[in-house]
């Protein structure tokens, strides 16, 4: 028995100078019915020759300038408008991403049962550690909207999905016209833009389910903590209150120091670059490159 069909699927895979990691996340799309002319890699990276092999295996690679995670997925779905070959749905995968062969099929069902559903995830597995859960999708937390990832499946488990706030960027099925009505916010360079782009569909009635049978890995060592109080500060100032971003930065920063001291995880020096992140995102606010959305 072979996967769903993937025919209505586009998928674009986001690569940057990772070519051992994209070789095996190809052969996994390839398991779950996404061959060579269903995907279009799109490489950020400054040397063609890393992505040289999978171009010889059929793959189609689209080499745009480093404008970060979301502006290679927008630079990708622009190439396939501009082919005529976009999809009703685009998955949207790192370059380490490796889900299990039935992974695709089953966020394409919860898409194609539910049309109220304008993104779906699967339950993330870290690859180092496959027993160990990386993301079941994310929550904000009530007052300061700190971004968390939820880890215990609890009743959800048995559920065909479950609704939440976010979902972790690596691997996500989005309906097509959801994605291009709401779109990925570049000015975040990496991490956040999905978190962005989730919490402005829940606000629109759009849903965002994770949905626990579909299943993949990937390996992350978590957002490092400059981008966290920029991109955290920037969160703020588009979709909530920018005087409420430097508590929630400093909040942030505060946790940060602490996990340091009763674990001895990260650096001595974190919680600083976290401040650093929050005044980076200052300037950029001043510049008037952030347009806050309607709250």
């Amino acid at each position: 028995m072979s996967p769903a069909p993937t025919e209505d699927i586009s998928c674009i895979v986001v690569h940057h100078n990772s070519p051992d990691t994209l070789g095996p996340t190809l052969r996994a799309l390839t398991a779950c019915g996404l061959t060579a002319s269903r995907v279009l890699i799109v490489d950020n990276s400054a040397d063609p020759l890393l992505t040289a092999s999978v171009e010889a295996d059929g793959y189609d690679v689209l080499r745009v300038e480093n404008r970060g995670y979301a502006g290679a997925v927008n630079d990708g779905i622009g190439e396939l408008q501009r082919r005529g070959t976009l999809q009703r749905f685009i998955l949207v995968s790192t370059h380490e991403s490796l889900p299990e062969p039935w992974a695709v099929s089953a966020l394409r069902s919860a898409l194609l049962d539910e049309p109220d559903i304008a993104v779906a995830g699967p339950t993330l597995l870290d690859a180092d550690s496959p027993s160990a859960v990386w993301s079941l999708g994310g929550t904000l937390t009530p007052l300061l909207k700190l971004p968390r990832h939820v880890t215990e499946a609890g009743a959800g488990a048995s559920a065909q999905t479950v609704d939440r706030g976010w979902l972790d960027g690596a691997f996500t099925l989005y309906r097509a016209s959801d994605l291009l009505t709401f779109g990925l916010e570049e000015i975040y360079f990496v991490y956040f833009e999905e978190t962005d782009l989730h919490t402005r569909l829940n606000r629109a009635g759009r849903r965002v389910v994770w949905v626990p049978m579909a299943r993949a890995s990937q390996r992350s060592s978590g957002i490092p903590p400059r981008l966290l109080g920029r991109n955290l500060f920037l969160f703020h100032g588009r979709l909530f209150s920018p005087g409420r971003g430097p508590v929630a930065v400093l909040f942030q920063s505060g946790r940060t120091a602490a996990r340091r001291v009763l674990t001895r995880r990260g650096n001595s020096g974190d919680w600083l670059e976290v401040l650093r992140g929050w005044r980076e995102g200052e300037r950029v606010l001043a510049s008037g490159a952030v347009e806050a959305e309607a709250r």
